[in-house]
């Protein structure tokens, strides 16, 4: 009777046994297939936040900046075109967006494009203004919309050569002083719809759409710089520069501040101020400790794979180019340079980089995600 009882003992211990082993069976598959679940539901959030990262930001910012951000990034579109036509021309050295100093109001002036030639330094004022222009009694120009509104512009030419005997005081400071005549200043106005007035056409520094659509058409696009002298220059000039006052030019003018540019996935060009990156600190801790002065450029290279984006974090990898003072041209160093003086990194893409835009009045973010390449003005 009692190996009986002993044995029915037995029995229900190892099926009470196996019963709790079932149940703990059960748990873990449960506990494993929720936190699968809720490990796919955060990677469904992350793509979403990151979507909305890369999408929102853009939107928003054409909601902000309105009719104003339009204007000015036709502007720059124009500047950028203009200098592109000019690049590759032998003989002519291209330097865009420099921001001279002016002391005189404890700031800077910037110069949109310098074209340098043996015999001459042209200062280019460029504007993608439409509709009517005049001259106002007081010297200012007076721009008419077609959409009959009215915008009032300080005396375009006046500005420009203030900002041209800056440029001349600055070079002047860093050791170059020019022959007579050899800065010339001169404003470019570019779209087909823009009619000035007389008075305006007439002043020697101006060059209107006509003009300007028959030097590329018969001369630009021969990639040929003989052309440019005859074209632009208002002064004849009897000195020119040696060799080495060239070089040394060319060296101050590579070297001159400029504004920091952002080139964005879309191809977007944007300009204005880098102010630092925002985001996790072990993401910024090594970005931070790089000092903007020893920075020229950094490239961001996207991870695209799904499996990356779905169940993980998605990455960017930041290529930072040390500046190479011994280079002249800072911003796009030989190959050897690159391998010499790079460092990498790499970041979440909900890392955010903090950029002034020229022409507004509060700093954006942009997603890093969304950037291709950063470069830093010395």
């Amino acid at each position: 009777m009692s190996g009986r009882c002993h044995d029915r003992s037995q029995h229900h211990h190892r099926h009470h046994g196996r019963s709790r082993s079932c149940s703990t069976v059960v748990v873990a598959v449960r506990v494993g297939l929720f936190s699968a679940a809720t490990a796919a539901v955060l990677a469904l959030y992350r793509q979403f936040r990151s979507i909305v990262h890369n999408f929102a930001p853009a939107y928003i910012r054409e909601l902000d900046n309105g009719e104003n951000s339009e204007t000015n990034r036709a502007g720059r579109l124009a500047e950028l075109r203009v200098a592109e036509l000019f690049q590759g021309i032998p003989g002519v050295e291209v330097y865009q967006s420099l921001r001279i100093p002016d002391p005189g109001h404890r700031g800077r002036r910037e110069v949109d494009i310098v074209l340098l030639t043996k015999r001459d330094l042209f200062v280019l004022e460029v504007k993608n203004w439409s509709g009517s222009i005049h001259l106002n009694g007081d010297g200012s120009w007076v721009q008419i919309r077609s959409d009959g509104s009215t915008v009032v512009h300080s005396n375009l030419m006046e500005d420009l050569k203030y900002r041209v005997d800056l440029l001349e005081t600055y070079l002047e400071r860093r050791g170059v002083a020019l022959p007579h005549g050899f800065l010339q200043p001169k404003v470019f106005l570019l779209n087909r719809q823009c009619r000035p007035e007389q008075a305006i056409i007439m002043q020697r520094e101006v060059i209107s759409a006509d003009q300007w659509e028959h030097f590329y058409n018969i001369n630009l696009v021969q990639k040929d710089s003989g052309w440019l002298r005859n074209a632009l220059s208002s002064e004849k000039v009897e000195e020119t520069l040696s060799e080495q006052e060239r070089k040394q030019l060319h060296y101050i003018l590579s070297t001159a501040p400029t504004w920091d540019r952002l080139e964005l996935e879309d191809g977007k060009i944007v300009v204005g101020e880098f102010q630092g990156f925002k985001g996790r600190s072990c993401d910024t801790r090594i970005l931070s400790s790089v000092k903007r002065s020893a920075v020229s450029r950094m490239d961001m290279t996207h991870r695209q794979g799904w499996i990356n984006q779905l169940f993980g974090t998605p990455k960017v990898q930041i290529l930072v180019t040390l500046r190479d003072y011994r280079a002249v041209n800072f911003n796009f160093p030989n190959r050897k340079s690159l391998q010499d003086s790079c460092m990498q990194t790499t970041v979440r893409s909900e890392t955010r980089l903090i950029f002034q835009v020229v022409g507004t009045s509060k700093p954006e973010f942009f997603s890093v995600s969304e950037v291709r390449s950063l470069s830093l003005s010395s």
